[in-house]
C-alpha cells in the first residue's frame, strides 16, 4: 500500500472506533492480527475492548490531526502494518511523558523540511543503525550522536540545542538503561518524507533497580518506538516512547528535563 493509503486505511480503522462502529473495526482487522500494547501480547478480543473501552470514555483517536488546546491530550507510538489491506500487526507504546504531572500542551507534528540532498533508504537504515547501535558499545552521546544530529533538533515538537539533548541523555537515559543493549526488531523507511519509523528491543541484565522486573542479575527485554525525522542527511526532529519505567534509578537526582 502507498504511504497515504496506509494512512487513510488507518485512520479509518480509528473513526471507525471514535463511532462505535465495530462490525467496521472488525473488518479493519487481518483474520490473524497480532497486536502489542507496551510489553504485553494482546488477542483480537483483547484488543477491541481496549478499544470500546477508550470510546466509551469519549477518547478520539487520531493518527495525524494534533491540537495545542486540548488539556487531556496524549500520544502514543505506534507502528502498524497490513497484509492484504488489513491491519496485520500493531505495535503501540503509550507515552509516560504525555500523560505525567507536567506533560502538555503538546506541539503539532513536524515534518521534515525538503533536503538538497536527500538519502537513499539504504543510506537512513545504516545511518541510523551505527547511532543506535553505538549505545551499545558507549559511543553514542559523546561522538556519534552528535555527528548524525542536528545542531538544533524538534524532540517531542519542541526545538532543543543538541547540546541540551546530550545533557538530557547523559543524566537520564543512559543511567536508566545501563546494562541493557538495542536492538532493531522493526524497521520501516519512508524515503520521500525522510523518515524512519523503528521498534526497538533493549535486552540485558539492568543495573537500574526499577527494571530488575525478574530479580537482581536476571535478564529483561524492554520495548521502545520511535520517529524520526531526516533533514540534510542529520536527525532534525524525533519523537519518542519507552515501554519500561524512565524513573531515575534510585539515588540519582535529575531536574525535569524539556519536553
Amino acid at each position: 500500500m502507498a504511504a497515504q493509503g496506509v494512512g487513510a486505511t488507518l485512520q479509518a480503522f480509528l473513526d471507525a472506533a471514535n463511532n462505535k462502529n465495530w462490525g467496521d473495526v472488525q473488518k479493519h482487522l487481518h483474520p490473524d492480527v497480532a497486536v502489542t500494547y507496551n510489553e504485553n501480547q494482546d488477542s483480537r478480543d483483547g484488543f477491541v475492548q481496549r478499544l470500546t473501552a477508550a470510546a466509551e470514555k469519549g477518547d478520539q483517536l487520531s493518527a495525524d490531526s494534533w491540537t495545542v488546546n486540548e488539556a487531556a491530550q496524549v500520544w502514543d507510538l505506534i507502528l502498524v502494518f497490513f497484509k492484504d489491506g488489513q491491519i496485520s500487526r500493531f505495535y503501540q507504546i503509550a507515552s509516560q511523558q504525555s500523560r505525567g504531572p507536567h506533560a502538555g500542551p503538546w506541539a503539532p507534528e513536524v515534518t521534515s523540511k525538503p533536503s538538497k540532498s536527500p538519502l537513499s533508504a539504504s543510506e537512513i537504515s545504516t545511518l541510523y543503525r551505527e547511532y543506535i547501535y553505538s549505545y551499545n558499545t558507549g559511543g553514542a552521546v559523546d561522538t556519534i550522536l552528535p555527528q548524525r544530529w542536528a545542531k538544533v533538533v524538534s524532540f517531542h515538537g519542541n526545538s532543543t540545542p543538541v547540546e541540551v539533548i546530550l545533557g538530557i541523555l547523559k543524566k537520564m537515559l543512559l543511567p536508566v538503561i545501563a546494562g541493557l543493549e538495542y536492538e532493531v526488531e522493526e524497521m520501516v523507511v519512508d524515503v520521500e518524507r525522510q523518515q524512519i519509523a523503528l521498534r526497538l528491543a533493549l535486552e540485558g541484565v539492568p543495573e537500574n533497580k526499577n527494571l530488575q522486573k525478574n530479580g537482581p542479575g536476571e535478564k529483561i527485554k524492554v520495548y521502545e518506538q520511535a520517529l524520526y525525522g531526516y533533514e540534510e542527511g542529520k536527525i532534525a526532529w524525533g519523537w519518542a516512547a519507552q515501554g519500561f519505567d524512565m524513573t531515575p534509578p534510585p539515588g540519582l537526582e535529575i531536574g525535569d528535563a524539556p519536553r
